[in-house]
């Protein structure tokens, strides 16, 4: 019956797309991949890498991080644009939940408010690719996938930090290399990309610091490591800000502790002179009004022509 119907039957069809160039400094595709690695207990443990591609030039930059949440995100996007030299007009995104919050009953995406207000800081218009339609931003599928493929196998790393100096380098690598589709070097494109300019450090500042609470024994936690400050500050609010392989911590508007950044998950770094004059303070920033004696109540004796001229009687 099978050999029957086979002649009447049509051919098995893939549903055609349509293929959209971009042009010059139109678009970016962003995405997240997880990618595996082999730590040094021999257990297998995924790592979270962004990339972005440029739509035109397909210039790719990737970071691997410790998180996929919004200031990581954030930091991602910043650390591209800066590699980039400028910022695109528009950036694709599916509906990561690192940014997009749901949908509205419009059907337009809520975004992160803290992602917006970037956004509109540097004149970025954010766009979600339709659903189940990874097509619509097919160059950076195929990024996290070349990343998975072509990076990662047989790379040896001894920390996050070690990682990204060698993907740095694979970036410059590939973007060097003669594109199959565009027939071109993506850093040679880069160039025609007319990308905005990137702002001054001062207008993304703010999106680089990430809320913290100091513990009452002095520490503030980032990425898996406790980092100490000065004692007095215990309890109180702050930020954290990586910089440089650095990690700055502020309060008050002011860099209250740096310490060079630590990979090893569970690690404690403390902060020098960290408890100076905490025993002498019994654990108090501020001294305590305490009850004092004095030697007598002092008190003073006023004339009644005073309390006439206060009141205004007999004027």
């Amino acid at each position: 019956m099978k050999d029957y119907v086979k002649d009447f039957r049509p051919p098995k069809q893939v549903p055609a797309v349509l293929r959209y160039e971009t042009k010059p400094g139109e678009y970016a595709q962003v995405d997240w991949g997880l990618c595996d690695y082999v730590d040094l207990d021999g257990t297998v443990r995924k790592v979270p890498v962004f990339v972005m591609v440029l739509g035109y030039s397909r210039s790719t930059y990737i970071e691997f991080t410790k998180r996929c949440d919004i200031h990581s995100f954030l930091r991602c996007l910043i650390h591209a644009f800066e590699y980039f030299g400028g910022i695109p007009k528009v950036m694709l995104t599916d509906q990561m939940k690192t940014v997009v919050l749901g949908m509205g009953d419009d059907r337009k995406p809520r975004w992160h408010p803290l992602f917006a207000d970037f956004a509109a800081a540097i004149g970025l218009v954010p766009k979600v690719c339709k659903v189940r339609r990874p097509e619509t931003k097919g160059k950076v599928e195929r990024g996290v996938q070349y990343v998975k493929n072509n990076f990662l196998p047989g790379k040896r790393f001894v920390d996050l930090q070690d990682l990204n100096q060698q993907a740095l380098h694979w970036c410059e690598r590939i973007n060097r290399r003669i594109h199959g589709t565009t027939g071109e070097r993506p850093i040679d494109r880069l160039r025609e990309e007319n990308l905005s300019p990137i702002p001054s450090a001062e207008r993304w500042e703010k999106y680089l610091h990430e809320p913290r609470q100091v513990s009452r024994d002095g520490f503030v936690s980032y990425d898996g490591v406790r980092y100490g400050v000065p004692w007095r500050y215990s309890g109180r609010e702050g930020t954290v800000r990586e910089v440089n392989g650095w990690v700055e911590i502020w309060a008050d508007g002011t860099c209250i502790a740096r310490h060079q950044k630590v990979y090893r998950s569970r690690a404690t770094v403390f902060c020098e002179n960290q408890y100076a004059g905490l025993t002498t303070a019994q654990g108090y920033a501020y001294p305590r009004p305490q009850a004092r004696q004095i030697s007598s109540q002092q008190v003073e004796v006023r004339s009644l022509d005073v309390y006439e001229q206060l009141t205004g009687v007999g004027a």
